[in-house]
């Protein structure tokens, strides 16, 4: 099998670089022709990790700057389309700038006539692939074409554009457990599609017009760290290489993005408070902050008593390495991290996940310093993906005020949610095809059996 890789996005080269998905495809001996951004592609290389020996920048193979502000004009049109639901319903309300008020509005007149997403995907067809795409198209000519996708970015487009102009079938991957519900829509859908358990098979049917037959359960590559087969760091060493004492409990703060940055400073130093005066007592917090979030941003927080900032990210910022490290040995990183830990607090992000994944409880903040208005972090739990996590998962606990979270912080360390383990286990099941640590081989798996079908034409 010949199959034409697209990582477009430093979260994706973590996920099937660094877990060794791409790797393990290869040891079944197919060719790979992998195509990644141009600087993650030179620090690969760099560090000497594998990747395939004919790997190229993916620059020339996208669209220019007018598909571009076309594409973004099709991503508004897919938010003012899906409007009434809780979740694009929250993210109207919360932009504040003005040319996108005005694209709402003139967008919201557009679909008195029609489907806005129809129309997107008519304007797409309309525009030409770009040459370049096709002609690495042809010149490669793969059995299959494979792409994690954030929907949202559109950076396949070009490629998938030139696939199905030469009938070899597509196959997308779901990037996170958000995508499908919160990024928008498929401009061009793919043949195929890889989601991480039932419930994303569930929101590929409701919301994306799949047939069952064309999506498949195979689970996170990233996530088999979790699986009962990964050789995690034993607590005490993990703990002590960074000058913490081990008898200390450890609760992990995990950061989250966008809206919800702003209130995270003021939240630790509550929590950092509390530890000074004893109220949560023997306790370290440790920060993870988002990849995403600025380094500026960070350093303050690094003197406050009883908080540690999570070393690796502090690594990844002050050496300018990429928002989600491409080396294997960092995806260890979470799961010794999550060991250490006795449960998380976080703001709605994917790691309440990871620590399900292990029987560890979860602490959801809603609130914040943008109490009282439609900012509020409580909304984020009417979204989908949260309400099926926050409001259906036993564990998992919406904390509405700092007492709460503080409250929630104490049941953790009087052992409250231990009965709760199996519970969180099979819930993050559910969510993630995970629990076994082995969905690196039912990707490939299933991209064998995807590329043989094409072969006999079922």
């Amino acid at each position: 099998m010949h199959t034409l890789v697209l990582l477009s996005h430093s979260l994706h080269v973590r996920n099937f670089l660094a877990s060794g998905c791409l790797e393990r495809l290869a040891e079944q001996g197919h060719r790979i022709s992998l195509l990644m951004p141009r600087d993650l592609l030179d620090e690969a290389r760099a560090a000497r990790e594998w990747i395939p020996p004919d790997a190229r920048a993916m620059e020339p193979y996208l669209g220019g700057p007018l598909k571009r502000y076309a594409h973004g004009w099709f991503l508004d049109a897919s938010i003012v389309q899906r409007r009434e639901s809780p979740t694009y319903g929250h993210k109207i309300r919360l932009q504040r700038w003005s040319f996108f008020l005005q694209r709402y509005w003139l967008l919201r007149l557009i679909n008195w006539f029609g489907n806005l997403e129809n129309l997107a995907r008519r304007i797409e067809a309309l525009m030409p692939t770009r040459r370049s795409a096709a002609a690495l198209v042809a010149e490669l000519a793969p059995d299959l074409f494979f792409y994690p996708t954030l929907v949202h970015d559109r950076a396949e487009v070009e490629l998938l554009k030139a696939a199905r102009a030469r009938s070899i079938p597509s196959v997308a991957y779901v990037a996170g457990w958000d995508t499908l519900t919160s990024k928008g829509f498929f401009l061009v859908p793919p043949d195929y599609l890889l989601a991480w358990g039932e419930e994303s098979v569930g929101h590929a049917v409701k919301h994306h017009g799949f047939s069952r037959d064309q999506v498949f359960s195979t689970g996170a590559p990233h996530l088999d760290v979790y699986g009962p087969e990964v050789p995690a760091e034993l607590r005490e060493v993990f703990l002590s290489r960074r000058g913490i004492d081990p008898a200390k409990r450890v609760i992990l703060f995990a950061g989250t993005t966008i809206s919800y940055w702003e209130d995270e400073p003021l939240q630790l130093r509550s929590l950092s408070e509390a530890v000074a005066s004893g109220e949560l007592k023997d306790c370290v917090v440790w920060y993870r902050p988002h990849p995403r979030r600025a380094y500026r941003d960070v350093e303050p927080l690094r003197d406050l008593p009883g908080v540690y900032v999570d070393d690796q990210v502090i690594r990844q910022k002050t050496t300018g390495a990429a928002s989600y490290s491409t080396r294997p040995e960092d995806l260890l990183h979470y799961r010794s991290l999550m060991d250490a830990s006795e449960g998380l607090i976080t703001a709605f992000s994917t790691m309440i996940i990871e620590a399900a994944l292990l029987g560890k409880p979860s602490l959801v903040v809603g609130f914040g310093r943008s109490d009282g208005s439609h900012a509020r972090l409580i909304e984020h739990s009417k979204y989908e993906h949260s309400d099926e996590v926050v409001n259906k998962t036993p564990g998992v606990t919406l904390c509405r005020s700092l007492e709460e979270l503080k409250q929630g912080v104490q049941r953790i360390f009087a052992g409250e949610f231990a009965p709760l383990a199996g519970a969180l286990r099979d819930r993050a099941g559910q969510i993630a095809n995970n629990l076994d640590g082995r969905a690196r081989e039912r990707i490939v798996a299933t991209l064998e059996r995807l590329a043989a079908s094409r072969g006999t034409g079922q």
